[in-house]
């Protein structure tokens, strides 16, 4: 019973609050043994009796204090709970210590459904001259300094989502991650000029050091170890790897000085590493659900996160400390980029791009036009005056900052 139905709901819902990195309220909830110890208000679990046990108790829908605190389990999750906990709260060691590893049994790609095309992915070159776009398993190329922004450049990744992407500093590269791989493509030719395969499941996020000399991307399947890999450039040599986040890492970002590397993880948290040591110098807690994207500002000062609870937190990366928590956002923010030293771009799940400040926790300083579904990504050029929005519905949106105006979409006419 432990293993297939009371640890689901235990790592869904406790063990991110109450593990040994974070141990909210000196209480563990990793092991039998932790939890009949208990934390600051003595044990969370009577085995046998599951009225005199707070785990049982803190769970329902109108507990003071509530459990999760952000969070409300079903009837049926609590229901489960105390009975389990009637049972005498019967634990599996080693069903609730085994590493979560990614799958290694092959997986055959399909094509994808006809009508299944989401952008999961964008990116501006360098430049500023062109925007790349993951559309379903295809790149698509824009050139941004013609008037109408024309389509002139498509690259295939057969039944492969584009999940992430990245230009080298020269505009020369553009790196695609997929399932378990990356494609490092020569733009001008749009031929593949190396292929890294081998990983540990979606590839969701990319970026170049700022000389080049490196790639940097996130990999792992849903649920099991996030990982950072590193390798040389051009050659594709690998150079690093190394266990990040406790599930999925879902946005990284790099300093310009090239010391920094944040990443953003669906454990609930943003880290801080440094980029030469590969050491962890800072886990930022806070965020009630996955962090979803991180952002360094210019000048290395300020990291920005946003996540699924609807918050974009301001951390001060020398102290380590949380400066300001921003509420400007009703829906999940999905993406992040500064536009100047106080203000911020995110995209949503309400389709809705906005600035906020630091200087108004609680309302944008402006709200553009909806797109037509969930954001996965946002682009804000570095002269600040054009935005771009990757859609769900498969569609590029683009806005103008100044006026606040949506402009449309960028054409599909032609795309295979």
């Amino acid at each position: 019973m432990f293993a297939d139905v009371v640890q689901p709901i235990l790592n869904q819902s406790c063990v991110a609050c109450h593990n040994a990195e974070k141990k909210k309220g000196k209480l563990l909830l990793t092991s039998r043994e932790a939890a009949l110890n208990g934390g600051e208000n003595g044990a969370a679990i009577v085995p046998g009796d599951a009225a005199k046990s707070p785990l049982a108790s803190v769970v329902a829908a109108d507990a003071d204090p509530h459990m999760p605190p952000k969070g409300q389990l079903t009837p049926e999750e609590i229901a489960t709970l105390k009975a389990w906990i009637e049972a005498g709260a019967e634990w599996d060691e080693a069903a609730m210590t085994a590493p979560k590893v990614a799958t290694t049994r092959p997986i055959e790609l399909r094509p994808l459904p006809a009508t299944y095309h989401p952008v999961l992915s964008l990116a501006l070159s360098p430049d500023q001259k062109r925007l790349a776009a993951g559309r379903g398993d295809r790149v698509l190329i824009y050139d941004l300094a013609t008037k109408d922004r024309p389509l002139i450049g498509q690259l295939a990744t057969p039944n492969d989502l584009v999940q992430s992407l990245a230009w080298s500093p020269d505009g020369q590269r553009l790196a695609s991650g997929g399932f378990r791989g990356i494609r490092l493509w020569d733009v001008g030719s749009g031929q593949v000029v190396k292929e890294i395969k081998g990983l540990s499941g979606r590839v969701t996020a990319s970026t170049f050091s700022p000389d080049g000399s490196t790639l940097i991307a996130a990999d792992g399947d849903v649920a099991s170890t996030g990982m950072i890999r590193v390798w040389k450039m051009p050659d594709g040599e690998p150079i690093a790897s190394w266990a990040a986040h406790d599930d999925s890492i879902l946005s990284i970002d790099v300093s310009r000085d090239g010391k920094l590397l944040a990443t953003a993880g669906a454990d609930r948290l943003a880290k801080v590493w440094d980029l030469s040591t590969r050491k962890e110098i800072a886990k930022l807690e806070g965020h009630a659900g996955p962090v979803v994207a991180v952002a360094i500002s210019a000048d290395g000062a300020q990291l920005a996160s946003g996540g699924m609870d609807k918050e974009i937190k301001v951390w001060d990366v020398k102290t380590r400390e949380q400066a300001v928590a921003l509420t400007t956002s009703p829906a999940a923010v999905t993406a992040l980029a500064w536009v100047d030293g106080k203000t911020l771009l995110s995209a949503s799940d309400d389709g809705v791009p906005r600035f906020s400040s630091r200087e108004n926790k609680t309302r944008a300083v402006k709200t553009f036009p909806a797109a037509a579904d969930v954001l996965y990504g946002a682009a804000i050029t570095t002269d600040g005056k054009m935005i771009y929005g990757a859609c769900h519905d498969g569609q590029v949106y683009v806005w103008t900052a100044a006026s606040g105006k949506l402009e449309g979409t960028l054409t599909l006419a032609g795309v295979k």
